[in-house]
């Protein structure tokens, strides 16, 4: 099963996708944040890859506590699992696009993408740890 990873920005959307293993993400796609736009490129990537879970960084302050950014993200998510009928679940994105342009990781078109990627390998390691936990 794949999963698909997305960073939600005011006018970019990073899009990312795991392998069929669910071990690993890659940087995909970056989409102008128009609604039309996001949906139908987010259902074509369900479609062609058998996606059942999308993960969506979410943008917390070093606290842990939600932004005014958090509840644009949450209702983005909502609008996705209303019309796509997929899970979605967070992740914690705090820094990730700040890690990708200090560590030069992408060109610039890509920042969101790779940015994506990252939230997703953070979910990805997470999940494989608790199945590590669970059948060691």
């Amino acid at each position: 099963m794949r999963y698909l990873g997305i960073d939600y920005g005011d006018k970019r959307i990073g899009i990312a996708i795991s392998d069929e293993e669910g071990q690993f993400a890659f940087p995909k796609m970056v989409a102008r944040n128009e609604w039309s736009e996001v949906r139908e490129k987010t259902k074509n990537f369900i479609e062609k890859n058998n996606i059942a879970t999308i993960v969506v960084g979410l943008p917390q302050n070093f606290k842990g506590e939600d932004t005014q950014q958090t509840k644009k993200v949450r209702d983005f998510a909502e609008k996705l699992k209303k019309e796509l009928g997929v899970e979605i679940v967070f992740e914690n994105e705090i820094l990730t696009s700040k890690y990708v342009e200090k560590n030069r990781g992408a060109t610039k078109e890509m920042v969101d993408a790779s940015s994506a990627a990252l939230i997703l390998q953070s979910f990805l390691d997470r999940l494989d740890k608790v199945q590590q936990k669970i059948c060691p």
